[in-house]
């Protein structure tokens, strides 16, 4: 979710070209261990996918890297390497149109958004800030190629460099006095850099070769993939419209500072799974007993790291807010606590929307989405009579109905009866709620310990699930060894 009026507008187009035999496993690690180089949210519209192999006998694929937010994940399309010029073509010009129209649609919505938000001036900003669409579709091909050829150290100078041109000039026009004005012309000029970059860096050229075969069955795909997107971004910012609207500016600020902190935590580990798991559906997809081992196998294994990690942020919220940010955020506290956990159950629905798109399944992605969005925004918007507890209660409330929706679909698609996926989640959900009783009786004995009494509040909690795991399933440490090792065997 976005977190500020200004980052509502952090909009980037991407096209994931990938899929590469025989590449090397240093090549893969590095894929794996490529860091988050930005820190903020964002929404990010995948316009179209590709997936492009040498040879149909290779059954070795790669995985790159996330481009989307906590949830949504990108799509691909197979198709043989000699179309890879006019694949690449062709996205580049669906890319550049849909940038170009999206971009003409938030000018001409912006003083709408300005009578919504009660802020005549966000007009002006909103119309500035939408830039960023067009920009970021001129350099998401170049992007793709990049990561399609594994250059992932490469791919660090646009995503650094966006990050340091947008903080330096940020920096010195607020310096000069041009307040808010410093971050959107912040953020444009960083959208610039990255894109300038990504076309130095890969070396691609659009020429006039087209294949209409090829353009189609990419718009076709296509198609999913933004109507996904853009409800992503309804379901991503919902939440901040109701609170901004009808809680107002300081329930606003408080809200964004209660999520922004899980959702960096949990949505970059959800991201990280995902480039992991990606690669293992793409190459079991064709044997429906090993896609099922592999689902639920996978969802063990991302249970273990994000359910503790979710209740972990809850247990520690309170010390964390007043050692980093002071008493004066204090009312963040209980709204950060309940999204903590909120994010842990969603990512459950996270997997399955992973191995939909390996399977070259986007379109149930855009079902349920449909399906979700009515109940979703009625929850939220009941939620915000109890201010933005109330919403972050709400959150809970979504995800649980979210997550069950997503659970039905994938049983029913892989055969999969609902005990199988409760015991796979069983071990983490068991330690996982001892550790937060264990936490939570203790932490507020050490709120007023100040860094130290933090750390070992950390360090118990580690200590209180890990041992509980080992004792309650032991089995389930070496089901997480067997994957990792898996993992960099694909």
């Amino acid at each position: 979710m976005t977190r500020t009026f200004t980052d509502q507008s952090d909009l980037e187009f991407n096209t994931t070209v990938s899929g590469i035999p025989g590449a090397d496993r240093a090549s893969v690690d590095r894929a794996r261990g490529e860091p988050l180089a930005r820190s903020h949210p964002r929404i990010a519209l995948d316009v179209s996918g590709v997936r492009l192999r040498e040879n149909p006998q290779f059954r070795h694929h790669g995985d790159s890297r996330p481009v989307v937010t906590p949830r949504a994940v990108r799509a691909r399309r197979v198709l043989p390497h000699d179309k890879l010029q006019e694949a690449a073509n062709a996205a580049f010009l669906v890319n550049v149109a849909t940038g170009a129209l999206l971009f003409g649609v938030a000018w001409a919505l912006a003083p709408s958004i300005a009578v919504f938000f009660k802020a005549r001036d966000v007009e002006p900003l909103f119309r500035v800030l939408a830039l960023s669409l067009p920009l970021g579709a001129l350099g998401a091909v170049p992007d793709a190629l990049l990561q399609r050829a594994l250059r992932f150290k490469a791919r660090l100078l646009p995503e650094f460099g966006r990050s340091i041109v947008k903080g330096v000039i940020s920096v010195f026009l607020a310096w000069r006095g041009f307040g808010v004005w410093s971050l959107v012309l912040g953020h444009i000029a960083g959208e610039s850099a990255a894109t300038l970059f990504a076309w130095v860096l890969a070396g691609w050229r659009p020429t006039l070769s087209f294949d209409s075969r090829v353009a189609r069955e990419m718009t076709v795909f296509g198609v999913h993939i933004v109507a996904i997107s853009l409800l992503g971004a309804l379901f991503s910012n919902v939440d901040m419209l109701f609170v901004g609207r009808i809680l107002g500016a300081e329930a606003l600020g408080y809200y964004t500072m209660a999520y922004r902190i899980p959702e960096l935590v949990l949505a970059s580990t959800n991201n990280v799974v995902a480039r992991v798991a990606h690669p293992l559906f793409s190459r079991v997809q064709s044997s429906a007993e090993q896609l099922r081992t592999t689902f639920i196998s996978y969802l063990r294994y991302m249970s273990l790291i994000i359910f503790p990690a979710g209740v972990g942020l809850a247990i520690v919220t309170a010390p964390f807010i007043i050692i980093a940010y002071s008493s004066r955020w204090a009312p963040s506290i209980p709204a950060m606590q309940l999204i903590s956990l909120a994010l842990a159950v969603s990512s459950v629905g996270f997997i399955p929307g992973v191995l939909y798109k390996a399977s070259n399944r986007p379109e149930i992605l855009t079902k349920l989405a449909l399906v979700k969005v009515l109940p979703d925004m009625t929850v939220l918007w009941l939620g915000t009579r109890w201010g933005i507890v109330g919403v972050a209660a709400a959150q809970i409330v979504t995800a649980f109905i979210n997550v069950s929706l997503d659970s039905l679909v994938v049983s029913r698609i892989l055969r999969l009866r609902p005990s199988e996926m409760l015991r796979a989640l069983a071990p983490a959900t068991a330690c996982s709620a001892i550790m937060g009783l264990a936490g939570f009786f203790l932490a507020p004995k050490l709120t007023s310990a100040g860094v130290p009494g933090l750390l070992f509040l950390v360090v118990f909690g580690i200590i209180v699930y890990g041992t509980m795991l080992l004792l309650v399933s032991r089995e389930s440490i070496t089901q997480a060894g067997k994957m990792l090792l898996a993992s960099r065997r694909s």
